[in-house]
């Protein structure tokens, strides 16, 4: 296996493993669920075109935008001019998790077309294209983390009406 295959593989798990992973973390995901901003994040400012901060829309919104921009970046390799990228307009569960499997496939044949020889080429000031997968694929395991706590949060809630549990 080359160092593109392994690169692929681990953003695969990211994205579709079973146990650990976003599509793992959205599995029956409810609209109230998605919704729901847990109490921490009560006094963050709304997050224009992508939701309410720490809302699991929020975190799909952000990631679908993340991979969107991840692309561009891809694709222009250009480290000192990031691509600007717009937020996706704060979409509803249905549509965000269609615009999100859909960027994220898209970033999957990105990565998928790369050769071993463009791993080295600077996408950022200090960062590789190495690098830059590897920073993109642990971001898609913190969101499907944080929306794995926020789901269970908001079940605690749900059962025993307090989060502090």
């Amino acid at each position: 296996m080359d160092a593109v295959a392994a690169l692929l593989q681990s953003f695969d798990d990211a994205w579709k493993d079973p146990f650990e992973s976003l599509t793992d973390a959205c599995v029956d995901l409810t609209e109230e669920e998605s919704v729901w901003q847990p109490p921490a994040y009560k006094r963050e400012p709304h997050d224009k075109g992508v939701g309410r901060p720490g809302s699991i829309l929020w975190h799909l919104n952000h990631l679908e935008m993340c991979h969107r921009h991840y692309i561009a970046t891809l694709k222009t390799r250009d480290p000192d001019n990031s691509p600007d990228t717009d937020p996706p307009g704060e979409l509803a569960l249905k549509p965000a998790l269609k615009a999100l499997g859909d960027a994220t496939l898209e970033l999957r044949e990105v990565i998928a077309e790369l050769k071993p020889e463009d791993l080295s080429v600077m996408v950022r000031p200090k960062m590789s294209i190495a690098g830059f997968v590897a920073m993109l694929t642990r971001h898609i395991t913190w969101h499907a983390a944080q929306i794995k706590q926020t789901r269970r949060l908001h079940a605690t809630r749900a059962r025993t009406g307090k989060v502090d549990e």
